[in-house]
Order: C-alpha cells, then sequence, then structure tokens
C-alpha cells in the first residue's frame, strides 16, 4: 500500500500513456551506439527524461498491458488477463484517476476482443474503449490485426479533443506486430535494417510524429504529461539484447510539453513503476495498491523484476540474479560482464542472498495479493 505525502497539492496534468507494441529499446538511436529506427523518438527523448535502465515485466502483450496499466508484474505462467484471478478487484491508472475526476479511455487500434484487452479495460476502471469497430472504417484496416498506427493515432487526437478534462488515456499500438506490415503509400519510406520489424518500427515512430504535432494544436497538449514505452521488446540482432537481462529491456520516457521535465536517468525501474511514477509526478494524495514504486522516488530501493518458463529474475542496480522456486541459478554483473559470462554466486554471497531474499518476498507478496484479492486499496 502507497500512503503518499499528505500537504502536497495534486496536479490535475491530463495523462496520456502511450505502449507502443515490441518497442525494445535496442531499436533507439538515443539509447544505443547505433543508428535506431526511431528518429521522432530520439528528438523526443532530447525534450523529456528517459530512463535508461528500463525493463518490461513480461515478453507478451497480454502481460504487459496490465504491468503498465495495474502495475501488476508478470510471475506465473498463465497471463493475469486470462487467469482465475481476472476478476480481482485491481488497481489502475484509470480507477485511481477517477477519484479526482478524470474520464478515462482506452485506445487499441486492434480488433475487438483482441486478448481480452477490451474486457480488462472494464475490470481496470476505463469510461470507454475505443478499437477497430468504434473506429468504423475498414478502408484503414492493415488485414491483419486491425486499423493502421497513423489513422487509428490520429482518431485517438480527434476523440481526446471531445473529452473533457482532465483525461487518461491509454494507447496501444499495432503496426509493430508481426508480420509487420507497413501501408502500401509508405512502402520504401522507412529503414528497412537487418530484421523484418525495423521498418515497421519506423513506420510506428513516423505515427507518433504525426500523433504529436497533431495534438500540439489542441486546446489539452500543454497541459498533457505523456509516458511512453513498449508492452514488451521482439526480436533482436544486438547480443546484450539477447540475454537474459537485455531480453528484456525497453524504455520508459516521461514528456511534459510545459515542463522541464528532462534528462537521462540510470535508475532501475520496469513498467510496474509507472502507475505510481505517473502518481507521484501529479502529487496524488490519496491511498493507492502498487506492486511498482515511483521512479522519481529517491528514497526507494530500486528493482525489477520478471519470469519466464519457470525462472525468476531481478535487476537490482549492477546486478541481475535469477532463479526457480528452490535454488538460485546465477547472478551476473550485466553492466560490466554484457553477454553474461561470467557467474559470480559464488563470489559474492552478501549481494546474491539479499537479492534472492528480496526476489522471494516480492513473489510471495505477489502469490498473496493474488490469492487472497488484495490488490486493491478498497
Amino acid at each position: 500500500m502507497h500512503v503518499p505525502v499528505s500537504g502536497i497539492k495534486f496536479r490535475p496534468l491530463n495523462v496520456v500513456v502511450i505502449i507502443v507494441e515490441s518497442l525494445g529499446k535496442e531499436y533507439m538511436g538515443a539509447m544505443n551506439h547505433h543508428t535506431g529506427y526511431t528518429p521522432f523518438l530520439d528528438s523526443l527523448c532530447r525534450h523529456s527524461t528517459v530512463f535508461t535502465n528500463a525493463y518490461a515485466n513480461g515478453k507478451r502483450s497480454i502481460e504487459g498491458i496490465p504491468c503498465i496499466v495495474s502495475s501488476i508484474p508478470a510471475l506465473m505462467d498463465e497471463p493475469f488477463i486470462t487467469s482465475t484471478y481476472n476478476g480481482n478487484k485491481v488497481t489502475s491508472i484509470a480507477n485511481v484517476l477517477a477519484k479526482k475526476g478524470y474520464r478515462n479511455y482506452f485506445f487499441h487500434g486492434g480488433t475487438n476482443g483482441t486478448m481480452g484487452f477490451d474486457n480488462f479495460s472494464k475490470l481496470a476502471g476505463y469510461d470507454a474503449y475505443f478499437g477497430r469497430k468504434e473506429y468504423n472504417n475498414d478502408a484503414d484496416y492493415d488485414g491483419n490485426w486491425g486499423i493502421y498506427d497513423e489513422p487509428f493515432l490520429q482518431y485517438t487526437v480527434k476523440k481526446l479533443s471531445e473529452s473533457q478534462q482532465p483525461f487518461e488515456a491509454t494507447v496501444f499500438t499495432i503496426s509493430s506486430h508481426h508480420p509487420y506490415l507497413v501501408p502500401e503509400k509508405y512502402k520504401g519510406r522507412f529503414r528497412k535494417g537487418s530484421l523484418p520489424i525495423h521498418e515497421s518500427i519506423g513506420y510506428a515512430d513516423f505515427s507518433l510524429k504525426k500523433f504529436f504535432e497533431s495534438a500540439s494544436h489542441t486546446s489539452w497538449y500543454q497541459n498533457t504529461l505523456f509516458v511512453i514505452t513498449g508492452d514488451h521488446t521482439a526480436i533482436s540482432e544486438v547480443p546484450f539484447y539477447q540475454t537474459r537481462v537485455g531480453m528484456y529491456s525497453l524504455p520508459i520516457i516521461f514528456y511534459q510539453p510545459a515542463d522541464s521535465l528532462v534528462g537521462m536517468n540510470d535508475v532501475t525501474t520496469s513498467q510496474i513503476d509507472i502507475l505510481p511514477g505517473i502518481l507521484d509526478y501529479l502529487h496524488y494524495d490519496q491511498p493507492y495498491f502498487s506492486f511498482g514504486a515511483s521512479m522519481f522516488d529517491t528514497s526507494a530501493n530500486h528493482s525489477a523484476v520478471n519470469y519466464l518458463n519457470g525462472t525468476y529474475q531481478i535487476i537490482e542496480g549492477n546486478y541481475a540474479l535469477a532463479m526457480d522456486t528452490a535454488n538460485i541459478q546465477g547472478l551476473y554483473q550485466f553492466k560490466a560482464d554484457t553477454l553474461l559470462t561470467v557467474n559470480l554466486m559464488d563470489s559474492i554471497p552478501g549481494i546474491r542472498n539479499n537479492m534472492a531474499k528480496k526476489l522471494k518476498a516480492i513473489v510471495q507478496n505477489y502469490n498473496d495479493a493474488l490469492i487472497n484479492n488484495k490488490m486493491s486499496a478498497e
């Protein structure tokens, strides 16, 4: 349970959380030493606070959405959305900000019903869901997943401009999902790179550029906090991003046009910290439940956790520790040993034991909250 410091005045900024399909850190030039595929996002990073040591908590879209929206990590084999716990009361960006009079919207250009996102948005307290059905113009249908990013993001600007303020919108793009389709009129415009996803990442980035251009002419733009991240990472060509740590590395970007919210921040953070990070930035003044901690909280002991195929991982500072339910499998100083070739679990027992203890506590608290329906402040 988070109990904010009292006496700080709440800032009723609009909030727009943009979840870019498969946006791994690897694809961004601003966060690497190679040319990336996101020239617009790279330029936006110069005017934003960028968290360079940020991680996904899962590997699939159906896991990423609860992580970002409700600060629920993906620490079991079954995604929360389809699990036996999906009827639990949950905290979400939407139902927390609703207490401050916000209208809340979920935008996803995919065909309605995809991965249960429309039903999850209802559980999470969103006032309205906008998908392919609501868009109602299949001239912009990609023939596979849903509406191409550029027209759907323009539709998003239009719908938000019709809303009362303050509002919160969660916007999930689709075009950089396999099979990585780009509209015919843009074929050859974006760098193809060496992987099939690269061209579609360029198109998604272009679509975001057009979105921000349109949004900048609205009455709500200057009074809005934008948060940009990926739902998970995808295929990779750089060896580090193929490791157990790198395979979760993605960007988390906070941008507020009227604020000097700028700079690179290397605090360890993850998707489940986005909800408390937003509330911290807004000076939210009521108790709420979250598995994460605000990345702006300098007093917190920051870490990131994830789970895959029976193995849990915790990332903290320079180290990553992996273990199953009973045994520690490895401890790596990943910033120096980028390919995780040197197992330090027997060399530094103090760090090993502290990280293992913290990871076990996180998993225990997670299981207890799920089983006993304790993921809400109510």
